[in-house]
Formats: structure tokens, C-alpha cells, sequence
């Protein structure tokens, strides 16, 4: 993990209080530094702060992460499974306007190990690094929710490739299990 630069955390404070979001170049920065808060310095209370009670979050395959509480969980296993892992910035920008919101969308790939259980199971010890590289883009909807700014929709989308390499256990191939002991005409039900 990351240590936490103290000028560097001051300044995204200082921003992030200061930021009155008028026009979208302020929208791209401020959840880049969002971003890099929360998954580089492991501050993912800020969730609380940047999304909706009521956001929903669409996801490969058609899987839904529905309010702020699943939002976190989710984030918080995904950390839980690759405690080391950082997000390198491809790309991100935004547009839109004060009155109608703002949309921004970001391209990052993955960079850390699967040393905790996922939703696949069990630690592999694998890496997602530029050798297997695991992409994520991502898209938000920014609104006005009671006069403060709020992710109320995303589009996330990572690398299924990737993540199946990862995160999942080597297959083993039914030629290379130990027999312990069988002969070929012995079968597991006979012992």
C-alpha cells in the first residue's frame, strides 16, 4: 500500500472542497484524484461522499449493483482480493454542463496481485500487470443531488479475459491427477 503523501492528501482535500464542478475539465480532475484516493490510499469511505444513496452500477453481463451499500461492498471485495492493487491511468475526460450534469469516462488498466478470496474463489497468487493486461472502462452520470455532486450511474466494464486468468485456479487436466494408488481397472467407487 501506498504511503500517504501528507501535501499530496492536503491538496486533494483542498480541491475537493473548493471544487464547484463549473465546467468539465473540474469534473475530470476531481475523480481522477477520487479515484486515486480511494483505491491507491484505501479510502473508500469517500464513496459515501461521491455516490448517490440511490446510484446504480451496470456491469458486464448484465449485472446490476444496485445503492451505496452494494457500491461499497463491492469496492471492499474487490480490495479484499488484490490488497496491492492500483489503478494506471490510460485516460479520463468529461463533458456536460452545471444545469444538466456532467458525464465522465475514464480507461485504466489493473495492476496488483489476487492474494485474497474474490467471487471466483480462492487466491491464485497471479498478477494483473501490463504482461496480462486487465483494462477497465468506465462511465459516469453526475448530478446535482440535494446541492451537492453525485455519481447517480455507472458503466463499468473490466476485462473478462483477464480477470478469468487471474482469478481463477489453474485447470487441471484429468491426465495429470494423482491416482493415489489406482490401478487402470480400479475405479474411485470400487475402493
Amino acid at each position: 500500500m501506498n504511503k500517504i503523501n501528507i501535501e499530496e492528501r492536503d491538496a486533494f482535500v483542498k480541491y475537493v472542497n473548493e471544487c464547484q464542478l463549473k465546467v468539465p475539465e473540474e469534473v475530470a480532475r476531481l475523480f481522477l484524484e477520487y479515484t486515486i484516493a480511494i483505491w491507491d490510499y484505501k479510502l473508500v469511505g469517500l464513496i459515501y461522499k461521491f455516490y448517490d444513496d440511490d446510484c446504480v452500477i451496470h456491469r458486464e453481463g448484465g449485472l446490476e449493483i444496485q445503492g451505496l451499500d452494494a457500491t461499497f461492498g463491492g469496492t471492499l471485495s474487490f480490495m479484499a482480493s488484490c490488497p496491492d492493487l492500483k489503478f494506471v491511468f490510460l485516460d479520463i475526460f468529461a463533458q456536460g454542463n452545471e444545469k444538466d450534469g456532467y458525464s465522465f469516462g475514464q480507461a485504466i488498466y489493473y495492476d496488483g496481485t489476487n492474494t485474497g478470496y474474490s467471487s471466483y474463489g480462492p487466491p491464485t497468487g497471479k498478477k494483473l500487470t501490463e504482461d496480462v493486461p486487465c483494462i477497465g472502462l468506465c462511465e459516469c452520470l453526475v448530478k446535482k443531488v440535494n446541492g451537492r455532486w453525485k455519481i447517480v450511474e455507472e458503466w463499468l466494464l473490466r476485462s473478462g479475459k483477464a480477470m478469468n486468468e487471474v482469478f481463477t485456479q489453474d485447470q487441471i487436466e484429468p491426465d495429470q491427477i494423482a491416482c493415489d494408488g489406482l490401478t487402470e481397472n480400479e475405479s474411485i467407487k470400487e475402493r
